[in-house]
């Protein structure tokens, strides 16, 4: 199974990396049902509207009190203690990767490590989960190195195959050995400890497709 090619971040808690958020999707619940007792949540939001309908939408689920995390003005060592104190972070951005990739800071990304590998569960929201892989595609169309926390892979949400996605045709032509996996809007994939892999939303949601090299393997 291609599932079996995935290799990502060691830690206690949950990475769950969904497509984007859509009307009724249960996505954002099923994470905050996965989410410990304790600690606070914490949001990163690029969206045009600063994250209020996010913070609002997960505090009518029943998260926990939380905050904003401010790439722009706050301290690095403010991110990085914010962030690990969560034991529920939210991640979305807008309609710009660059954004993301240019203010999320050594030291935010410390944090959300260390909240993870503690049992934090991580939600990554559309074009967001983009930088989590091995490769981001620039607002420009550059290839630009990821965080790689999902091993060698190109995230592509909002997309249902590699017959769907130009971005992830050009990855796959360009990089012989890499793993593309396209998420679908309302849909997530979720990657847990002792290699736990599971699919939420729709039937074949979520779709991972092998480079050449793997094929002589």
């Amino acid at each position: 199974m291609a599932e079996k090619s995935l290799k990502y971040l060691s830690g206690r808690g949950w990475l769950v990396l969904s497509g984007g958020h859509t009307s009724g999707s249960p996505i954002r619940a099923q994470a905050l049902a996965r989410a410990r007792a304790y600690g606070a949540t914490a949001y990163i939001s690029l969206a045009d509207d600063s994250g209020d309908a996010l913070m609002d939408d997960l505090e009518d689920l029943g998260a926990r009190s939380g905050y904003f995390v401010d790439l722009e003005y706050d301290t690095p060592e403010e991110m990085k203690e914010q962030l690990e104190a969560a034991s529920f972070i939210v991640i979305e951005v807008g309609s710009s990767i660059d954004a993301l990739y240019h203010a999320l800071k050594q030291e935010a990304v410390m944090g959300i490590r260390a909240a993870y590998e503690r049992g934090a569960v991580i939600l990554i929201e559309g074009l967001a989960a983009n930088l989590f892989g091995r490769w981001i595609l620039s607002d420009g169309g550059d290839l630009l190195e990821g965080l790689n926390w999902l091993e060698n892979t190109f995230i592509e949400p909002e997309s249902s195959g590699i017959a769907d996605s130009r971005a992830v045709q050009m990855v796959m032509t360009r990089i012989s050995d890499a793993i593309a996996v396209n998420i679908m809007a309302g849909s997530a994939l979720v990657l847990g400890s002792d290699n736990q892999v599971e699919v939420w939303g729709q039937e074949n949601s979520v779709t991972i497709s092998l480079g050449r090299s793997f094929s002589s393997e």
